[in-house]
């Protein structure tokens, strides 16, 4: 081989050798650990009855802020929504919901407790020598629920002696366990108020913050501690009644004071993760009309009377008609409503007798009623609408395979389809309306009650996936795909003057009638359902389950566990 191609091709096969160190790990303080002992895993776990989480937040309590450094923590975990003392210590305890443990009073009375257990049957059953010890200020809690404990003792109410019991257990060598009860922050509550600028209140959380930093030091005084893996879980069983700033009221359970709770799962080798308030919907705000009323005289709605004819749907036009709509509460105090138009130009209730399309309430939920005189009662039905909330309602004509069909979607989700091939054209020389239409109105729930915003109509049938993605905007995008398909565009939220403006190149504008004004409004629109938002915060019922699988302890599903785990990285694994 000629010796200046052997020097080139050695050249290349070293550079080529050397090409994927780029991809080598960044030079850091890795630790070996191949030498690392297994230290025991020990538990602490602390109650702050009516501790409200928020207001714990407020507080700024100094021990609770520096163990956030190395914890799972939030101050917006929920609590069961009885409210009760007992129902919240079952919930912590056994690790299931009150619809399987039974305690729902304050005496205990009818419980389920032997077929779900307090959780420390399930360590006794796993390590029965290992030690567990409960010290509770409410003697009911310590005399009625506690069980399977090697120490178990109350205080009459007096949480400066569980401190001092709690402190005394931890120099104990063979600990293993300590659970602690406190209810002075409660009763600083319900004396003056859950509130952390009342000083008597702000006075019992910074005092039981003390005592959590009595008992972190004692931990750390232990001869082994070095030896040790301590979890620390500090919680609340339930908040307490406060009244918000309407503002911060989303009207979902996060927002209920009495179920607002915090939640620390703190180890040193934690490292830290905020669980924040979890979305619960857009804010949605502007000046909107009630429309409303039974009769053509005094009803408030709207019309357009020049260019109706482009709202015709005839019998194979493909189109989407899209608003957003928040039901008021008729005069039953529900929101039940037997089929008011909210839009269309079927110019009548009397919907076996006329020609045309029409948007309607249908007891809880909403419909399409569609057809010709003499064709009969004709409506396709979707989803629930019925809690005072914005939602967004979707109606799509769509050809397909030679047919025509009907499509509805609520809040983006697909609820219904029907064949409507064979109703023929539902042309008519009526006005597009926007709430009353006349007819035999005989019940207050056959009249709408309601604000109207958002609404838009395309001659051409969105597709799902469209529908969906921006069913959560407060207003129509300039990048929206099927803009150029718009034939009427109306915010319905202009604020002044007698119209509903049209702002799609049509021109076509809604005229408003009757006495209206233009009220404001500031709502959540999509809010989260209340299943999600559970699961996006911890709950009491999740307690049992990180400190069982701090212990190493797996899940018997024959416990049927109601908790979850929650985790997070570590700083390192040597400390």
């Amino acid at each position: 081989m000629n010796k200046s191609i052997f020097i080139i091709t050695a050249v290349i096969f070293f550079l080529s050798c050397n090409k994927g160190f780029d991809r080598l790990l960044d030079k850091n303080n890795y630790e070996d650990t191949t030498g690392i002992v297994a230290k025991t895993p020990k538990v602490l776990f602390l109650v702050m009855d009516g501790a409200r989480g928020e207001a714990v937040r407020k507080a700024q309590a100094p021990n609770l802020q520096m163990m956030s450094d190395h914890a799972i923590y939030s101050w917006n975990s929920i609590s069961d929504t009885l409210y009760q003392n007992a129902t919240a210590w079952a919930d912590l305890l056994t690790g299931v919901h009150k619809e399987k443990h039974g305690v729902v009073s304050g005496d205990f009375s009818n419980n389920h407790l032997s077929a779900y257990p307090v959780f420390f049957k399930h360590i006794k059953a796993r390590m029965p020598s290992f030690r567990i010890a409960a010290f509770s200020a409410a003697d009911s809690l310590g005399n009625t629920l506690i069980t399977d404990a090697d120490v178990n003792q109350t205080f009459s109410n007096n949480d400066a002696a569980v401190a001092d019991a709690v402190v005394k257990e931890l120099k104990v060598d063979s600990v293993g366990l300590i659970f602690a009860q406190f209810g002075e922050v409660g009763a600083a509550g319900k004396a003056y108020g859950y509130d952390a600028n009342i000083a008597e209140y702000r006075a019992a959380i910074l005092q039981a913050d003390t005592y959590i930093g009595n008992v972190l030091t004692a931990i750390k005084q232990r001869p082994d501690y070095a030896k040790e893996d301590w979890l620390v879980v500090v919680t609340s069983g339930n908040g307490g009644p406060f009244v918000l700033d309407p503002g911060d009221d989303d009207g979902t359970i996060l927002s209920n004071t009495k179920s607002n709770t915090f939640t620390f799962f703190y180890s040193p080798r934690y490292a830290p993760d905020f669980i924040d308030r979890p979305y619960t919907g857009n804010r949605y705000s502007g000046k909107s009309v009630r429309l409303y009323g039974n009769n053509a005289a005094t009803a408030v709605y709207a019309t357009i009377d020049s260019g109706k004819t482009d709202y015709n749907l005839g019998n194979n036009s493909e189109a989407t008609i899209e608003l957003k709509i928040k039901k008021n509460k008729t005069s039953y105090g529900d929101y039940s409503y037997t089929y008011p138009s909210v839009i269309g130009n079927n110019m009548s209730l009397d919907w076996w007798n006329n020609t045309g399309w029409a948007i309607s309430l249908e007891s809880n939920g909403w419909g399409l009623h569609f057809g010709q005189t003499g064709a009969g009662f004709n409506m396709a039905t979707a989803g629930s609408i019925s809690d005072g909330k914005w939602h967004d309602i979707a109606a799509v004509f769509v050809n397909r395979d030679n047919k025509r069909f009907l499509r509805l979607f609520t809040d983006g989700l697909f609820n219904t389809e029907a064949d409507i091939t064979s109703y023929g054209s539902f042309d008519t020389d009526a006005p597009l309306t926007l709430g009353f239409m006349p007819g035999n109105v005989t019940d207050n729930n056959r009249w709408l009650n309601a604000y109207i915003t958002e609404v838009k109509f395309w001659k051409a049938a969105l597709p799902d996936t469209v529908i969906s993605r921006y069913v959560c905007v407060p207003d129509l995008p300039s990048s929206h795909p099927y803009k150029d398909y718009l034939v009427g565009y109306w915010p319905c939220k202009d604020g002044f003057g007698g119209l509903f403006s049209d702002q799609s190149e049509w021109d076509h504008d809604f005229q408003i009638h009757g006495a209206y004004q233009w009220d404001d409004f500031s709502d959540l629109m999509c809010p989260a359902s209340a299943g999600n938002l559970s699961q996006l915060v911890p709950q009491p019922v999740d307690v049992a389950r990180q400190i069982l699988n701090w212990l190493q302890i797996s899940a018997d599903t024959r416990w049927d566990l109601d908790g979850r785990v929650w985790v997070t990285s570590y700083v390192t694994i040597t400390k």
